[in-house]
């Protein structure tokens, strides 16, 4: 069974995403893997909480964001995981991708500005950039902000 990666973040759009998701569930039987990359906080900031507290607000946050979309999947009945990691989110989002073989990435559209050639435009855009050739990335349908 193949495994379909949608990167969510605050800004997605999480109807069209979801749908995608259930859809392309619905066509390949695929496992759908939710994910979500917290930014680390700043190490001053970091600094006066344990780590198992920076876990915590770390998996809390992420799981707010994924909260959506978990709720569209759980109603159509397409089962999924659901990952909350922490760091860079472009860089992330690969190494995740790269640790499922054989995976898809559901992302954002293709990049429109010269911004994103080099990385400097949304997630996805940097996601392609870092992508190593063997793996297959799915742009989302509708406006670019899956990712």
């Amino acid at each position: 069974m193949k495994d379909i990666i949608v990167p969510i973040d605050y800004s997605s759009d999480i109807p069209r995403v979801a749908a995608q998701a259930i859809a392309r569930y619905r066509r390949d039987a695929a496992r759908i893997q939710l994910l979500n990359v917290q930014r680390p906080l700043p190490q001053h900031v970091a600094r006066f909480f344990g780590s198992a507290d920076l876990r915590d607000y770390h998996r809390e946050t992420g799981m707010r964001a994924l909260q959506g979309a978990i709720e569209l999947l759980d109603a159509a009945g397409v089962p999924h995981r659901d990952h909350v990691l922490v760091g860079k989110p472009a860089e992330e989002i690969v190494r995740f991708a790269e640790e499922h073989p054989g995976a898809e990435l559901l992302l954002d559209d293709e990049p429109e500005s010269v911004f994103s050639v080099f990385g400097l435009g949304s997630i996805g855009s940097q996601v392609r950039r870092l992508m190593t050739a063997h793996l297959p990335a799915t742009p989302a349908q509708g406006p670019s902000s899956a990712v």
